[in-house]
């Protein structure tokens, strides 16, 4: 591992243009004309993937009546796949169910080498009088850079939704929440989908958890939602069979049926029967200088197989993992963790049918305390997996965060900051940690860039199942960074301010293996 350097811009593989830096063609290589075209920067994708509808431009997404129609995305367990800069249209759909308790900032970050033009249509939850209020602008992208856009301008107070139909490939979307109880990123849905899951929330005595509904496409959808707790299944009736209408925004507060014993361990389960959408939860943790808060999307399927690139116990912190389980019979999970150094012997978590369980990972025997791992559930039955970590007593705000798992490994990513330089998301944002981690069995040569930079960051080999962690001296600040391997990995960035590591963290968009 190592800092920025001349001497590291040409590693001993074959490495994929977009880690390439710009300084010029590396030696040995045959010179070649560059075509100016809308090119990925990880490198040409060789894959086309089929998009739904060809789009003629912005002119003619603006023209759709009514909220645009969803494009083709890449299919990905954790719905977050970055369509190709190829792509003819591509979408990405940003929910955050805050109410006034926060405020949202939307980051469109664009991994090509042209300007990616698109419409932005924001809803507000419908009004007593049934009208949905809705804003509708044009965004452009810059090349290799990042716009931000506020989707509360125009809009009463309170919670939105955004769709974004854009003229191409290669732009992921991201949300900063920010309020008095802290801040939390998340990324944005690339797709809609028919099932979205999340393991962790909690309604317990100061505690409220929101759980957003929004439906970007042209028909009506309509979903069941159940709720996983340590005391079993609670299915709402209001919740069955509940209609989310086209283009619009539905918030349920979890805590008016999720109550009691019930509420300390939550895992919620969506399911359309008809239509699909996009759904996200809203957490917010106690207050004052115990408080936090998380936004997070949920999973659109469950997994046997899901991972945290980044977990760090520290002194008097609690680190939890949840594992929800909505099948008829016991999951058994498999907890395995990957050290820079060192083994540490698997744990195994029976996990009861329709129910969701709580493995301390702060206060088990024999797991590493101080020191970052990776984190890799393997289960017998599929199942959905999330993160909790709260700081010590004293620590600066937040002092608590959550986190989705991943199911995702890929060869290239790319990974935003909390902002754009100049421009922190909140006072003093900044990237703390990036973690690269390898669940193979290969060894994974690894080099991390930044967007549009003309220097490597840092070139390394990650080891089976091993983790490099880059520090903010390599990697802080609030530059979008890219990550490319010769083998799948999967990452995780940490963000300060914050109690603890973990408490504000992203896994990144993967740009396909």
């Amino acid at each position: 591992m190592s800092d920025s350097d001349d001497s590291l811009t040409e590693p001993d593989w074959t490495e994929p243009e977009w880690a390439e830096p710009d300084g010029g063609r590396s030696p040995g290589r045959p010179r070649h004309e560059r075509r100016v075209s809308r090119e990925p920067v990880p490198r040409r994708t060789s894959v086309i993937i089929a998009v739904i509808a060809v789009i003629a431009g912005v002119a003619g997404i603006a023209a759709a009546a009514g909220t645009p129609a969803p494009a083709a995305a890449p299919s990905t367990a954790d719905g977050i796949a970055v369509a190709p800069a190829t792509a003819y249209s591509s979408s990405a759909f940003c929910s955050a169910g805050t109410g006034t308790a926060a405020n949202t900032t939307i980051y469109l970050t664009n991994s090509t080498r042209s300007p990616v033009s698109g419409v932005m249509t924001t809803v507000a939850p419908a009004g007593a009088a049934g009208a949905v209020p809705t804003v509708r602008r044009s965004v452009t992208v810059p090349a290799l850079g990042t716009l931000t856009v506020d989707p509360a301008d125009g809009l009463p107070a309170g919670s939105n939704a955004s769709g974004f139909s854009f003229a191409g490939g290669g732009v992921v979307a991201s949300q900063v929440v920010s309020g008095a109880n802290g801040w939390t990123t998340a990324p944005c849905a690339s797709r809609i989908a028919s099932e979205w899951d999340f393991a962790g929330g909690s309604t317990t005595t100061g505690n409220t958890l929101t759980l957003s509904l929004y439906n970007p496409a042209a028909t009506e959808a309509v979903v069941n939602v159940s709720f996983l707790t340590g005391q079993g299944l609670v299915t709402p009736q209001k919740y069955q069979g509940l209609e989310v209408p086209a283009g619009q925004l539905v918030e349920e507060n979890v805590g008016d049926y999720v109550q009691g014993s019930s509420a300390s361990t939550i895992a919620t389960m969506v399911v359309a029967q008809a239509g699909g959408l996009v759904s996200s939860e809203f957490q917010q943790w106690s207050s004052g200088p115990t408080g936090g808060m998380s936004l997070r999307l949920g999973s659109p399927a469950l997994s046997t197989s899901w991972r945290l690139a980044q977990t760090t116990a520290m002194p008097q912190s609690t680190v939890d993992l949840y594992l929800a389980n909505p099948g008829s019979s016991p999951a058994t999970a498999t907890i395995t963790l990957g050290l820079s150094s060192g083994t540490v012997v698997p744990h195994r978590v029976v996990v009861p049918p329709v129910s969701i369980t709580a493995f301390p990972a702060s206060g088990t025997p024999g797991l590493p305390q101080q020191t970052p791992y990776a984190v890799t559930v393997t289960s017998t039955a599929p199942i959905v997996v999330g993160r909790s970590v709260e700081a010590p007593p004293g620590s600066p705000s937040p002092v608590w965060g959550s986190s989705a798992a991943t199911t995702t490994v890929a060869t290239h990513w790319l990974v935003p900051g909390p902002g754009v330089p100049g421009a922190p998301a909140i006072t003093n944002a900044t990237v703390s940690s990036l973690a690269v981690a390898n669940s193979g069995t290969t060894a994974s040569r690894v080099v991390v860039a930044r967007l549009g930079g003309t220097r490597t960051v840092a070139m390394f080999t990650v080891a089976p199942g091993r983790i490099v962690v880059l520090g903010p001296k390599q990697v802080g600040g609030l530059a979008t960074l890219t990550v490319s391997a010769s083998q799948p990995v999967f990452v995780e960035e940490d963000s300060q301010p914050a109690g603890t590591p973990g408490i504000v963290s992203s896994s990144g968009f993967s740009l396909g293996s």
